[in-house]
């Protein structure tokens, strides 16, 4: 017998005894004693029954359909893993929009930034565009930076092109001048070059002078730089001094480069010394990958972590041309992480959450397996929450860098959100003409 059931039945037969007026003592007939009462244990909870990512998906959607979206946004953040809960916040987003994209536009304002909030706006803003190019403008230049309007305005700008590219510019144009109306048009330039060329640098060249100008031929030339190097050149030489003029020119070396790097050397090395050919040759470097005095790993530093394999030590410390961003990251993570895998899973968790500061220094990775890797990787976290993103990354990697897979796995996810766009980009590409034409076929195009 246990302490506690000795206790009990000590209670329980000390209490008979004093309601009978007397004591239990040995002489107590064993007939007059009662047994003690049985114990009982405490009810099992049910085990609970874990629901599928399909079912968290239909019941997030059951919530936000009856305009309860701080509940969908608790359902959906369920769902553990990253790119599983976008998908199913995008798949979300899709469904409520095709019944109200307003509503979907609350929807993803609902969430707090991060990768689920770039999916949802970007499906808010597509849906929206298509039923009144009106509204959406007034909406995207509402957005604040918070609520991914960087995605919004992208995809509106993206939208309005495709149907008509001259009335939307000339609309922007119209409208009231402030940073959201510059960003709008910058997209809208470089979407319109995309698909038209001439019409676009035509249109750009027409331009009074000043800033907004400049600003708009770099977005132009930025697409130009992707697959007609001698026509950026020529846009970007309309340009004045300034970081405008430099910034397209690195554009021009790194996407060049990938193409014809005897050529691209060539152009940048007839350039006059100083800062025009300094920008060049910087896009070149970037295009090869980082320069060889930057490659070497620099020693662990002190109270850094590293591990062992077959016998040279890989540090998870940061260095010089790490991202500010990385090395907080980084800090907050468990010890013992080697360099590369603290990279990739920075990559794989912030990747579409920082599009530009990420994807710029994994082209400043040594070119080695890591950063293909990491390519891989990125390419993978953008096209869960922007497919147009993840196109637009590709195009500024060498040839190299660009797997046939990847562009494959890029179109068909492109193709399922933004099919005009996605056939323009995917006839840039390098991928084979038959492989083009079964993929359009997979598409319906």
């Amino acid at each position: 017998m246990n302490a506690r059931t000795f206790v009990s039945v000590f209670s329980v037969a000390t209490g008979l005894s004093l309601a009978a007026g007397g004591c239990a003592t040995d002489e107590t007939p064993q007939a007059a004693r009662r047994p003690p009462m049985p114990t009982i244990a405490p009810a099992t909870a049910a085990p609970q029954m874990s629901r599928s990512n399909d079912e968290l998906a239909a019941t997030a959607l059951k919530e936000a359909t009856a305009n309860d979206l701080a509940a969908a946004v608790r359902t959906l953040d369920t769902i553990g893993d990253a790119v599983n809960r976008t998908q199913m916040t995008r798949r979300v987003a899709v469904e409520l929009a095709r019944q109200d994209p307003a509503r979907a536009a609350k929807f993803a304002a609902a969430f707090p930034p991060g990768l689920p909030q770039r999916a949802a706006m970007e499906v808010a803003a597509e849906f929206m565009a298509q039923r009144d190019a009106e509204g959406v403008l007034r909406w995207a230049l509402e957005l604040s930076p918070a609520a991914a309007s960087d995605v919004a305005r992208r995809a509106v700008a993206d939208r309005l092109v495709q149907s008509s590219p001259r009335a939307t510019v000339d609309r922007l144009l119209e409208l009231a001048a402030s940073p959201a109306r510059d960003e709008l048009l910058g997209f809208a330039a470089a979407a319109w070059a995309r698909r038209d060329a001439d019409a676009a640098v035509s249109w750009v060249r027409g331009l009074a002078d000043g800033e907004l100008k400049q600003r708009l031929t770099s977005s132009a030339g930025f697409e130009l730089a992707q697959r007609d190097p001698d026509r950026a050149i020529a846009l970007a030489e309309t340009l004045p001094a300034g970081r405008n003029r430099w910034l397209l020119l690195g554009a021009i070396g790194q996407t060049w480069v990938a193409k014809d790097s005897k050529a691209a050397l060539a152009w940048a090395n007839r350039l006059p010394a100083g800062e025009a050919r300094d920008a060049a040759l910087a896009g070149i470097e970037t295009g090869f990958g980082v320069p060889s005095s930057r490659r070497i790993a620099r020693a662990p530093g002190r109270g850094s972590t590293s591990r062992t394999r077959g016998g040279v030590a890989i540090a998870a410390a940061t260095r010089e041309s790490d991202p500010p961003s990385f090395a907080l990251w980084l800090a907050a993570q468990r010890p013992g992480m080697t360099r590369e895998e603290a990279i990739l899973e920075y990559v794989r968790q912030r990747g579409a959450a920082e599009p530009g500061s990420v994807g710029q220094w994994i082209t400043r990775l040594p070119g080695t397996a890591l950063r293909d890797r990491a390519v891989e990787t990125y390419v993978e976290s953008l096209l869960v929450v922007s497919p147009d993103e993840a196109a637009n990354w590709l195009r500024t990697l060498p040839r190299s860098d660009r797997s046939d897979e990847m562009i494959e796995r890029t179109a068909r996810r492109y193709l399922l959100t933004n099919p005009a766009a996605a056939e323009a980009w995917l006839n840039e590409t390098s991928l084979p003409a038959f492989r083009k034409e079964e993929l359009l076929r997979e598409a319906g195009r």
